[in-house]
């Protein structure tokens, strides 16, 4: 959810940029409106797409993180066992 608002930020400033040409040109207000509907729209589903395809890199790059993070772990945790089982076939007082 780190990207929640990217969406509506382009979607918004493209609405902004839209009006402030429309209001620039002089449109009528009806042609205007229309105007800004349509990019709002358009941009909505630019927006959307881009949203998509960063969450994915987004979830990949996490995944591979995670993936390393538990080889490194389970690694370790090997290694303590190991330590363990030493630790308790040597002992002497057990085999008397």
């Amino acid at each position: 959810m780190k990207l929640q608002y990217v969406r509506a930020f382009i979607v918004l400033l493209a609405g902004l940029i839209t009006l402030l040409i429309n209001m620039k040109t002089g449109r009528s207000v009806t042609s205007s409106l229309f105007i800004v509907l349509i990019v709002l729209l358009v941009f909505y589903v630019i927006g959307t797409l881009i949203v998509e395809i960063l969450q994915k890199e987004l979830d990949e790059t996490d995944d591979s993180e995670t993936s390393d993070g538990e080889e490194t772990q389970s690694t370790e945790e090997s290694e303590e066992t190991k330590e363990e089982a030493v630790a308790f076939s040597f002992d002497e007082e057990d085999v008397e």
